[in-house]
């Protein structure tokens, strides 16, 4: 099933270098989506953006959520069979 984190504009706080010339709120945004994420009880979170997909798997793993974190295309590589790409 999927679901819709209910803050799915929010953004993860690793847009350009913004987490590197603003950690600390960088760091509260990720934390906030990833704790929106973790709310949705996905197993799996897609992210297309390689930025927030390392911060969103970063807040998930810090607060102890066990949610993947995948790209799209490793989502469908795994639905057609092709491999066991979500790890």
């Amino acid at each position: 099933m999927i679901r819709e984190a209910s803050e799915a504009g929010v953004c993860c706080g690793s847009a350009g270098i913004y987490n590197l010339v603003q950690p600390q709120e960088a760091d509260a945004l990720g934390e906030l989506k990833a704790n929106d994420l973790a709310h949705t009880g996905a197993a799996v979170v897609a992210s297309a953006n390689i930025g927030c997909s390392l911060q969103i798997r970063k807040h998930l793993q810090r607060s102890g959520h066990p949610q993947t974190v995948a790209h799209p295309l490793q989502l469908l590589a795994r639905s057609a069979g092709l491999s066991d790409a979500t790890g």
